[in-house]
């Protein structure tokens, strides 16, 4: 499976949850798109993701998501902001 992640800025959070979410699914390929570039701390925790820099990271996220859908691979888009611990939300 593919996993396609988007959002604003893509944080240390966002490649735990990533990686704790790979763990137990086989994903064969992780593409992040996001807004604001990485710091760098976060593009050397993500080495082996794809991130893509853009104006517009759902709308790039759901086209290339078509496209891979179109070729027969299993893909799964994921808004970050809503992924993984940034999910687990204090509600009071």
């Amino acid at each position: 499976m593919i996993l396609i992640g988007f959002t604003q800025k893509m944080g240390r959070v966002d490649v735990k949850s990533i990686e704790d979410y790979k763990k137990r699914n086989e994903i064969e390929k992780v593409y992040v798109f996001c807004r604001e570039e990485p710091v760098e701390e976060v593009e050397e925790m993500a080495k082996d993701y794809e991130i893509i820099v853009t104006e517009s990271p759902r709308k790039d996220a759901k086209r290339l998501a078509k496209e891979l859908k179109k070729q027969g691979k299993k893909v799964e888009v994921v808004d970050l902001q809503d992924f993984g611990e940034r999910a687990i939300r204090d509600v009071c």
